[in-house]
């Protein structure tokens, strides 16, 4: 399997729009398929390509409430991923390398 260039995802672009008289949701946020590049991987670091991911109560919380999270849009959402490795850095430890 070749390592790609980029990452096809869904990204929250937008988080839910507020009425700011009634501070009430008036409609969920926003999500766009794009491409991110494919981060360097550091020691230890692999890359998965993903076949299923499963989205929790806080996720769906903040796309549909607006309730706040650390990372502000865009953001893939989801976690508990499953997936094939596609890449991976082996760490180095002392005495690995043979010269």
């Amino acid at each position: 399997m070749s390592v790609p260039d980029k990452i096809q995802t869904w990204q929250m672009i937008q988080g839910p729009t507020v009425d700011k008289e009634t501070r009430k949701v008036t409609a969920p946020g926003v999500l766009q398929k794009t491409e991110i590049p494919v981060p360097a991987l550091n020691a230890g670091d692999v890359l998965v390509k993903i076949a299923g991911c499963g989205v929790c109560h806080t996720d769906m919380s903040y796309f549909y409430d607006g309730v706040p999270t650390v990372t502000k849009p865009p953001l893939t959402l989801g976690h508990e991923i499953s997936g094939t490795v596609v890449a991976a850095v082996r760490e180095l430890t002392r005495g690995s390398v043979r010269t």
